[in-house]
């Protein structure tokens, strides 16, 4: 930690302990950079802590076994206790300095029933001197000079581009710069020992089999995690398919961890979403040997480098703490919901213990959370099941039922993965990988499986698109709203549609202010209690509703349709259909023109171009090469498109030495002119 003199009081003139103690601002949930001033540990220990200046490393952690919140924590000193003897020191010709001097300079935070944290320890003496205030901000600094020396290597050498080959290869190394750049936040290294082991020879076989997939294409991503003895702990892979299905279907992804507990299959995991035919489909999948959270950040860190840097807006994972702190930490600006099916799996291995009939319990359960579109529906059906099985005391399900609106499909956060017959997409697929993943069978064989799987769910599209030229979705009566929607959507995302078209007739909207543009109705379907507030804005037909269906599925609402009947609004307005649900989705560019624009940084600039047009060139190939007629085609143009890109560069390079040539001439005059400028007697003069 560090100090900031013009925030932070002078700590010399009061004791720490005479004031608060606590602070609501700390989230020890969420892996913070120690060293930041943005981390609060209240005024108090602020003044006393960061006045030394000294950088801390966090210790062990505490974590509540109902909820998985962080109940305390130890931060201690950046010296404290001694490196770790490593196995490989005895081939290491020239050893590192010791930095560690056992030192117990130290602080444990504790959480309160209010929620806020208290500094319940704190032992201020070092054993060593030299405590630099400015440790804190070291990473920073690295971070400045990673990116800040650009200014200075940018510079040509007009001596060295003047070779067409050294500038070829400068290109290519201020790209893979810029690259490197982007990725100096985090290590395919861990620290520590993985958690489970592989079967002998069988790295080797990955390693081969990720080597042919590569040579066969390309475009194919992979890549592994070595623990700290130089054992596999992580291995991800990609083909450029599920590149390209992300680019276009990667705004809400599941992350499917159902296997990684199971100590009898392959620790393995999958990142899925869904298409515009409402089809599941598949974006990365993994095999992770270790549990911790520097894994998983690993995992979405190795994730987002596979998919060129594009983030989902919306990610669904089981409620476990771990996966949790990892979201938090790597894309903290998605919004992070509990995945329900998960969820259910998770509370049929927490509560088969205390049930005797554990099968009525979870047909009971799946049908308490699946089956009910009311909430009032929803809340009555949870209180029978726990009354019915003696749970009204059980602590986890009674966090599970106050964190309800993550998880429960009645609130619309999870019905995006929930098909027509309320059945879960990735609970089907997850079925289909299950049984070639016991850890008994050879890895090979369950990759192999896996292929075959990815191939039938790219068919079934296939299939899909291919029905839209033969068949017309059925429309449930002569309503324009019906057909211009049954023109743009595919059938399957027609059908969702359509279904909240339905309930639409059965919603009162009454209007309760206006002011200006704007008006506000309450809204509710008819005989329920429950009601919503839908905003409508008449200067550009905007229509917001509190239930977020569109902001969560991509469809608008009952409510918000009522609204937009009432308003006389026949057709849906154009910013209310999203792309991803239409027979186009796969037409044109994913990417949102607000995406990665960084001017700040001149090597992002160009690793964000790069990154860019890899994703275009990549969509292109897919789909290039389904035909003959289409891949000469796209050839063609791709030759016309390198000579034309090559005369700009090079019309620039020649632009660029015309300047600098003249700028030396300019030079004379310039001074003159500025010395008559900064004259204000002269200036006066002359008027």
């Amino acid at each position: 930690m560090n100090r900031d003199d013009e925030d932070l009081g002078s700590p010399r003139d009061e004791d720490p302990y005479n004031r608060a103690q606590t602070s609501d601002k700390l989230d020890l949930n969420v892996e913070q950079d120690c060293r930041s001033l943005k981390v609060n540990l209240g005024h108090a220990t602020q003044s006393s802590l960061l006045s030394k200046g000294f950088s801390v490393r966090k210790d062990w952690v505490n974590r509540s076994k109902i909820h998985g919140q962080v109940v305390s924590r130890k931060f201690t000193c950046s010296k404290e206790g001694y490196r770790r003897k490593d196995q490989r020191d005895v081939n290491v010709k020239k050893h590192r300095k010791e930095t560690r001097t056992g030192c117990l300079a130290h602080m444990i935070i504790t959480r309160q029933p209010n929620g806020k944290y208290w500094v319940s320890h704190f032992e201020a003496i070092h054993n060593h001197d030299n405590i630099n205030p400015n440790n804190g901000r070291t990473l920073q600094l690295q971070k400045e000079l990673c990116f800040g020396q650009a200014s200075e290597t940018d510079q040509p050498n007009t001596l060295e581009t003047q070779n067409p080959a050294f500038d070829l290869m400068s290109r290519k190394l201020l790209v893979h710069e810029s690259l490197d750049c982007l990725a100096v936040d985090y290590e395919n290294h861990l620290r520590s020992e993985r958690v489970r082991d592989m079967k002998e020879g069988e790295a080797g076989r990955l390693l081969r089999y990720f080597q042919r997939q590569h040579f066969e294409n390309p475009s194919f991503f992979y890549a592994i995690q070595l623990d700290i003895n130089d054992k596999v702990s992580g291995i991800f892979w990609a083909d450029d398919n599920m590149v390209v299905d992300y680019n276009y279907f990667g705004d809400v992804v599941l992350l499917d961890t159902s296997c990684r507990t199971n100590k009898d299959f392959n620790p393995f995991v999958q990142f899925i979403g869904v298409n515009h035919h409402n089809q599941v489909v598949i974006f990365a999948a993994a095999l992770l040997y270790d549990d911790t959270v520097e894994s998983l950040k690993w995992l979405f860190h190795t994730f987002l480098e596979a998919m060129l840097g594009k983030k989902p807006k919306v990610i669904l994972t089981d409620q476990d703490a771990t996966v949790v702190e990892a979201i938090s930490s790597v894309v903290p600006e998605t919004s992070h919901h509990i995945c329900v099916w998960q969820m259910h799996q998770n509370a049929l291995k927490h509560l088969s213990y205390i049930i005797k009939d554990t099968e009525a319990f979870a047909d009971d359960f799946r049908s308490c959370i699946y089956d009910h579109k009311d909430e009032d529906d929803f809340i009555h059906a949870w209180e029978t099941m726990l009354d019915n099985y003696n749970l009204k005391q059980n602590e986890w399900l009674r966090w599970m039922y106050r964190e309800r609106e993550k998880w429960a499909v009645v609130y619309g956060r999870n019905t995006f993965f929930i098909d027509m017959k309320g059945l879960h997409l990735g609970e089907h697929l997850s079925n289909k990988l299950s049984s070639y993943l016991n850890s008994d069978q050879d890895v090979l064989q369950f990759f192999k499986h896996f292929e075959r799987v990815v191939d039938e769910q790219r068919y079934k599209e296939i299939e899909a698109t291919d029905e839209i030229s033969h068949c017309k979705p059925k429309l449930m009566g002569n309503v324009v709203l019906l057909k211009h929607a049954s023109e743009i959507y595919t059938p399957k995302a027609f059908e969702l549609f359509q279904r909240e078209y339905e309930k639409c007739i059965n919603v009162v909207a009454n209007q309760c202010s206006q002011h200006g543009y704007l008006s506000e109705y309450k809204v509710n379907t008819f005989g329920k209690n429950q009601d919503y507030t839908v905003t409508f804005d008449s200067s550009d037909d905007t229509v917001i509703c509190g239930c977020m269906k569109f902001e969560y599925v991509g469809f608008l609402c009952s409510h918000a349709l009522r609204v937009l009947d009432h308003r006389n609004i026949k057709v849906v307005p154009s910013r209310y259909i999203s792309k991803r649900w239409t027979k186009d989705a796969r037409i044109g560019c994913a990417r949102e023109d607000s995406d990665f624009i960084i001017q700040e940084n001149p090597k992002l600039v160009v690793a964000r171009r790069y990154r860019d047009m890899c994703r275009s060139i990549l969509n292109v190939s897919a789909r290039a090469a389904e035909s003959d007629d289409a891949f000469r085609f796209a050839s063609r143009q791709l030759n016309e498109v390198i000579e034309g890109v090559e005369k700009i560069l090079t019309l620039k390079a020649e632009e660029a030495e015309v300047i600098a040539s003249s700028s030396s001439a300019a030079n004379a005059s310039d001074s003159e002119n500025a010395e008559i400028f900064l004259d204000g007697n002269a200036m006066e003069g002359s008027g």
